[in-house]
Formats: C-alpha cells, sequence, structure tokens
C-alpha cells in the first residue's frame, strides 16, 4: 500500500458550549516525529495522545492543533480577568489624556490585550470529555489517511509508468545485448588472430574459448532477469496492504544495481543510452519514494 507523507487532515465538534478542532498537518520524515499543541490542562494525557496517533501512522513529521473555542461566557474552560481589564481601562484613559485624545475608549480597544481572556489553565479535565477528545483525534487521523491514500495512488500510478517504460527499456536491451554477443566475439577473434601472425604458437581452439569465456561476461541476460523480478516485486508491494515504503526502496536499490551493472558490462553505444534514460526514470521513482509512509 502506497501512503503519501503529506496530508492535512480536520475534525470539529462541539461538546457542551464549546467546540473542540483538531487539525493535522503532516510533511515527508524518516521517522515518525510528532508535535502536539493543546491546551495546558491536557499536558498530563501527553503519552495516551501520542499512542492514538502512533497506531494510524508510522512515519512523517506531525503538527497537530487542538483548539477549544467556547461559545458562551459560562464555558467552564474560560477564564476572565476583571482585575486586568480594570488596569487596561485605567491605562487606556492616563494614555487618552497624556496624548489628548478625545476618541473614546471601546471595547475593541481593550480586546486587543489579549491576557484579559482565555482558557482555564486550571480546568479539571472530565473522563467523558477526553473520551471525546480521543475520538475527534481519530476523525481527524481518518481525514488526513484519506487524503495521504488519494496522494498515494497518484504516486503509484507514476511508479507503474515509469517501471513500465523501464521494462520495456530492459527487454530492447537484452535483444540488443543477444545480437551483439556474437558480433563482439568475431570482433575480438579477428583481432587476437591478427596479433598473432604465427598462430602455429598457440592452439586456436583454446583462444577461441577463451574469447567465448570473455563474451559471456558480456551477456546481460541474468541481470535483465533480476531486474523484471524486482520490478515485479515492487509492484506487488504497491498493491498490498503492507505501509511499503522501506521495502520499496531496498528494491529500488536492488534495481539501481542490476542496471548499473548491465551498463558496465555493455560496449554497445545504443545499450548506454538506454541505460542513461533508465537510470533517469530510476531516479525520479527514488524522489517521488522519499515521500511514501
Amino acid at each position: 500500500m502506497i501512503l503519501s507523507m503529506t496530508g492535512f487532515g480536520k475534525a470539529e465538534e462541539k461538546l457542551g458550549t464549546s467546540v473542540y478542532s483538531v487539525e493535522i498537518r503532516s510533511v515527508n520524515n524518516r521517522f515518525l516525529e510528532l508535535f502536539f499543541k493543546y491546551p495546558k490542562y491536557l499536558s498530563s494525557k501527553d503519552f495516551e495522545l501520542k499512542e492514538v496517533v502512533k497506531k494510524k501512522i508510522t512515519r512523517g513529521k506531525l503538527n497537530i492543533n487542538l483548539t477549544i473555542n467556547a461559545e458562551t461566557e459560562n464555558d467552564p474552560h474560560l477564564k476572565f480577568n476583571d482585575e486586568s481589564v480594570k488596569n487596561y481601562f485605567q491605562f487606556l484613559k492616563n494614555l487618552k489624556k497624556t496624548l489628548g485624545l478625545k476618541e473614546k475608549i471601546k471595547l475593541e480597544h481593550i480586546l486587543h490585550f489579549t491576557d484579559i481572556m482565555g482558557l482555564e489553565e486550571e480546568y479539571t479535565l472530565q473522563e467523558d470529555e477526553f473520551k471525546f477528545i480521543l475520538d475527534l483525534l481519530n476523525k481527524a487521523l481518518d481525514d488526513i489517511l484519506t487524503m495521504k491514500k488519494k496522494e498515494g495512488d497518484y504516486i503509484k500510478n507514476d511508479f507503474f509508468k515509469r517501471l513500465e517504460f523501464i521494462e520495456n527499456e530492459a527487454e530492447e536491451i537484452k535483444n540488443l545485448s543477444k545480437q551483439n554477443i556474437d558480433e563482439e566475439k568475431e570482433k575480438i577473434l579477428k583481432k587476437v588472430i591478427s596479433i598473432l601472425n604465427d598462430n602455429t604458437l598457440v592452439s586456436e581452439k583454446r583462444i577461441e574459448m577463451e574469447i567465448v569465456m570473455l563474451a559471456d561476461k558480456l551477456d546481460i541476460t541474468e541481470e535483465c532477469i533480476r531486474l523484471e523480478s524486482h520490478i515485479k516485486y515492487f509492484r506487488e508491494y504497491c498493491d498490498s496492504q503492507e505501509l511499503a515504503g522501506r521495502r520499496l526502496n531496498f528494491l529500488l536499490q536492488e534495481m539501481n544495481r542490476e542496471i548499473n551493472t548491465m551498463g558496465s558490462k555493455s560496449l554497445d553505444a545504443s545499450i548506454s543510452q538506454k541505460i542513461s534514460v533508465m537510470k533517469e526514470e530510476l531516479e525520479k521513482i527514488r524522489e517521488q519514494l522519499q515521500n511514501v509512509e
């Protein structure tokens, strides 16, 4: 299964007089890193919140923001600092007098001082409220997983398109290589015989056998077969239910190894060009794979 590491998920619901909201943003990362932002009274539940996330997401850097907005002034989460309001009002009056301003002091002026209201830090978390928060977190996780899956399907289609191209090129290289082996054998034989003007010193049969062995080393059939096998497994892991990012990385390295060996064995310019194009496609797959969970 291909899941992208980037995504966004959100869930928002009301409980009592408060609206709870969970937003999750994920970007690619080698391991799983979680950064929670929530009201202070949830600090003691940090471990449990992280465990819920770890059950559904295994890799990526996640920023999870849990906010609570009170809809009424009687909401138990809300604190209102009367003393601060009076002090700020007096401060504004003094400022108005000092500057000689005639404008009236309005409520919006006082609301600019953010510490006059906010969430009550000494609020005691209730059990049913925490259960509600966990459910909401799960819904936000399901939402981000839906997006990660859609992105993953797009990446998978891109993988398959590039793998098909590599397969076709490998097949052409295999055919070219078979044709070239006989030609290379003939070329080497002629060259050796021309050097050994006196072939009575060395057995012609022995020379021919050595040349056959040398030509066999140029054969890339085995590398082509292994490459086909790696591509087959790559596709299967993409379609499996298992999170395949790490396995696909390994298979990609093996594919790269086979293609490099094919390139080092080849003496033909047209094959070398095809090898170069295949490596470019492989590199594009590798870049996409960095974003797969």
